[in-house]
């Protein structure tokens, strides 16, 4: 127990001193969650000195509020009260580093302490997590709370702590509301023991009334989040927020939720390749790398294996979450790899736990999505993004 303690122990602080030398001076701008979480701590729900040229906000009655789910916000508050001067940033690098330890638990319950310990290398500086965690502006944060919030509830749920499960999930949920979806796993996984599923239900069903709540106060409606009147401030822009815009310069936009924009995310997801500038350099694109370039180690849990109903289950959830991240209007931007896979990454990463050996191809796959997911990131961090 005290060895698996300190293994726990030193993989967060080697991956908070790695985020935190690679990044060591984050930028302080689009914190939308530090001036909702002011004001939560005073008592109210519209954010009256959220800084100007913040996009993703809706103005109501001369009120602003920004459409995002409450927790990341919530999850600050607290530490804003006891700091008022931390950065956004500064926590997500805390929660990168708490998401890795998460990760080496969750794994290790599915395979060897050391293919765990391997695949959350992977993990933390493979994949898009890198980038996500060390930039922390509000898109990013967001996802990698809900990615904690989410590896809580599948630990929880491989121990049988159903209702805790269900709780960590409705956190997650109230961090990325495509994470719903994610509960089709969950359903398959427990409809079979009556009583675990309740217990699971009981726990989830807390986001309900948590989030009606949230939208009746900020909107006078518990149908309204917020996110239509920011699409079409996007719409009515000139802002280049899908790789539509690459291939089509001039053309008009699909809908907020809305089938045809799955190729496009798929494109990003998966192939979308590095640029090449006029001097021949290359570098990574804003709109995002796909995995088979950033993070190619990945691809081995692609592959859908339907004779293994655990397996065949977690890649449901997957396609479940990945469904509505593929349908939404935004791909991506200023970012390296694809942000949305960290929505369903944890059912991905535990298909590859079940599918990963230290052998020479895939630890070479490994050491590729390392390498090639350090240079995206100190590109990104040198472009400014």
């Amino acid at each position: 127990m005290i060895r698996r303690i300190l293994l726990y122990f030193l993989v967060f602080l080697g991956t908070f001193l790695v985020y935190k030398y690679v990044y060591p001076n984050p930028r302080t701008w689009y914190d939308h969650y530090i001036y909702q979480a002011r004001s939560f701590l005073s008592g109210r729900v519209d954010i009256p000195n959220l800084p100007g040229y913040f996009q993703d906000k809706v103005v109501v009655k001369g009120k602003t509020y920004i459409p995002f789910p409450p927790a990341p916000a919530a999850l600050l508050a607290p530490i804003i009260k006891i700091n008022p001067n931390v950065t956004e940033q500064g926590v997500s690098i805390v929660v990168g580093a708490i998401n890795a330890v998460l990760v080496l638990i969750l794994l290790g319950k599915f395979t060897s302490t050391k293919n765990a310990f391997l695949l959350t290398i992977f993990f933390a500086f493979g994949t898009a997590v890198f980038w996500s965690a060390i930039v922390g502006t509000v898109w990013f944060f967001a996802q990698n709370v809900a990615l904690m919030f989410l590896l809580l509830s599948l630990i929880s749920f491989k121990e049988k702590k159903d209702f805790l499960s269900g709780i960590f999930f409705a956190l997650a949920v109230l961090s990325r509301y495509p994470i719903l979806l994610g509960g089709i796993f969950f359903a398959l996984e427990l409809f079979k023991d009556r009583k675990r599923f309740i217990a699971f239900l009981l726990g989830a069903f807390l986001s309900v009334p948590v989030q009606l709540f949230y939208d009746y106060a900020r909107f006078g409606s518990i149908l309204q989040t917020g996110y239509v009147a920011v699409y079409e401030s996007y719409v009515h822009s000139n802002y280049p927020f899908t790789i539509i815009q690459l291939f089509k310069p001039g053309a008009g936009y699909f809908g907020y939720i809305d089938p045809r924009n799955i190729p496009l995310h798929l494109f990003t997801f998966l192939i979308f390749p590095p640029i090449i500038d006029a001097t021949l350099k290359i570098m990574p694109s804003p709109y995002g790398m796909g995995i088979l370039f950033t993070s190619p180690l990945l691809l081995l849990a692609l592959k859908p294996n339907l004779k293994n109903i655990f397996q065949r289950n977690l890649f449901i959830g997957a396609c479940s979450v990945a469904l509505i991240d593929f349908m939404h209007y935004m791909q991506g931007w200023v970012q390296f790899s694809y942000r949305f896979l960290l929505d369903f990454l944890p059912f991905l990463l535990i298909i590859l736990a079940l599918r990963f050996k230290p052998k020479k191809t895939h630890i070479a796959l490994l050491i590729i999505s390392v390498i090639v997911s350090t240079w995206g990131t100190l590109w990104a961090i040198k472009l400014g993004w």
